[in-house]
């Protein structure tokens, strides 16, 4: 099958030469016409010769037997100033190369590869291949030439059968912002956050809305131009919104939306390399302070900041029935967390001490809604160089904790991040004296302040 298919592209140039060649069908024998005429001479010429044409048109056959036995006929004629011959074993081969010459010859066709038997066959067998498809044969020639020119190293065959496999219209077609959208709502049924739903809503909103179309057909540099298009947005913010597109098409995948044995367009999209900047902590000396200055609003937010680790959003979401004082621990449940699982927060003796004015409340802990406002006003007052140090609180819990502990796999565990984003983004290196003296921040003896109004629900 591979020699014929090489073939024709041969046999079809020739043909198509033949025809193209003639100027005037009508004063021109075709090669569909009848057999010419054939002469046997038998004056000056060796026995059987047979003679195709006439005059500059004459081909000449000379069957003879050679020496070994096996019978040979050559097939001669003038052409170009010099004589030309070919030779075949059997005659009805050699007489329709004969005439294919003549014609050529009366013709005045450039010299060209006749076509033999087994190529006329060759030729009738492909357009039987062809011909339920309603494609002409010269057609389906140069498709498949031009296949091979563009990937010499590939059947058509076997590029016919990948596409099959791995092309898009073998996927649903679903659309970017139909699968945002079953994202969304899967994100819901799971219990996730409230916060974190609202973030990728608005992460995906924007990307669905330059990016739109089948889902299956969306390409790494689709995904890279969307991103870096985000001019007002820092590195951070940036890897922030590919994080949500990267959970969205795996999400995708898991629905049979993608193929689903390779890494996803967003997977494979460039993340923006982020400055790094110095791991700001308070002191003990001024968490002291800043503790002594905080108004009873604000206070329990402080300090479980300081000595649980909690994030600040976590600690928005807390209820005072979250704090364990039987059992020691503060309980930050999967769906007021902000990774979505359970975890176990400790609650240490000083913790316990700077809380027990709230030990019987329930409902909500930190009141007010604007917790960054009073934080400024905090630090204000309790003379905090340089004001408010976002995200100091967390920061000083996980530093001073490895450094009691020793042990970064523990903190990262109570803190609910990996050792890995420990050491990368919160850790700042301190010793053990500083460690224990921020464990060993306590109130002051007459606690809580007499000028204070504490405002909460009671246990019953």
């Amino acid at each position: 099958m591979y020699d014929l298919i090489h073939s024709l592209p041969v046999i079809l140039a020739h043909l198509k030469e033949l025809v193209e060649a003639i100027p005037n069908t009508d004063s021109c024998i075709p090669l569909t016409s009848q057999p010419l005429e054939m002469e046997t001479k038998n004056r000056r010429q060796p026995k059987g010769t047979v003679i195709i044409g006439k005059g500059a048109a004459t081909v000449k056959i000379y069957p003879f037997t050679r020496k070994n036995g096996y019978k040979q006929n050559n097939v001669c004629w003038h052409e170009g100033g010099r004589r030309r011959t070919r030779c075949f074993a059997d005659f009805t081969e050699a007489e329709l190369i004969a005439q294919q010459i003549s014609v050529r010859l009366a013709n005045k066709l450039a010299t060209g590869r006749e076509a033999t038997h087994r190529d006329i066959e060759i030729l009738q067998h492909c357009e039987e291949l062809v011909r339920p498809f309603n494609t002409a044969l010269v057609a389906v020639v140069e498709e498949w030439a031009t296949a091979r020119k563009a990937a010499p190293e590939v059947s058509l065959s076997d590029a016919v059968r990948f596409y099959l496999t791995n092309g898009p219209d073998r996927f649903p077609a679903r659309t970017t912002t139909q699968v945002a959208n079953e994202f969304i709502a899967s994100l819901a049924s799971r219990g996730v956050s409230a916060i974190y739903i609202s973030s990728a809503r608005s992460h995906l909103a924007k990307f669905t809305a330059k990016v739109n179309g089948k889902i299956a057909e969306v390409t790494v540099a689709d995904i890279n131009q969307f991103l870096t298009a985000l001019k007002r947005l820092s590195p951070v913010s940036k890897n922030g919104i590919r994080r949500n597109i990267v959970t969205m098409f795996s999400f995708a995948k898991k629905q049979s939306y993608i193929h689903p044995d390779r890494k996803t367009a967003a997977e494979l999209s460039e993340k923006f390399k982020e400055a790094e900047t110095d791991i700001e902590i308070f002191t003990p000396a001024e968490m002291e302070r800043i503790l002594l200055a905080a108004h009873e609003r604000i206070l329990p937010f402080l300090a479980i900041g300081a000595f649980a680790g909690i994030r600040s959003a976590e600690i928005h979401r807390l209820e005072w029935q979250d704090i364990k004082w039987d059992r020691g621990h503060i309980e930050i449940a999967g769906k007021k967390a902000k990774t979505a699982a359970r975890r176990l927060a400790i609650f240490p003796e000083n913790l316990k001490a700077w809380l027990m004015p709230w030990r019987e409340a329930t409902g909500p802990i930190v009141p007010i809604s604007d917790s960054a406002g009073a934080l400024g006003d905090v630090a204000v007052k309790a003379r905090i160089p340089g004001g408010w140090r976002q995200n100091a609180l967390r920061h000083s819990f996980i530093s001073y904790r490895v450094a009691e502990t020793g042990d970064a796999a523990r903190t990262s565990l109570e803190a609910g991040n990996s050792p890995k984003m420990i050491f990368r983004h919160y850790r700042e290196i301190v010793d053990g004296d500083a460690a224990k003296a921020w464990f060993s921040i306590m109130p002051p003896d007459v606690w809580p302040p007499a000028d204070w109004r504490l405002r909460f629900r009671r246990k019953r």
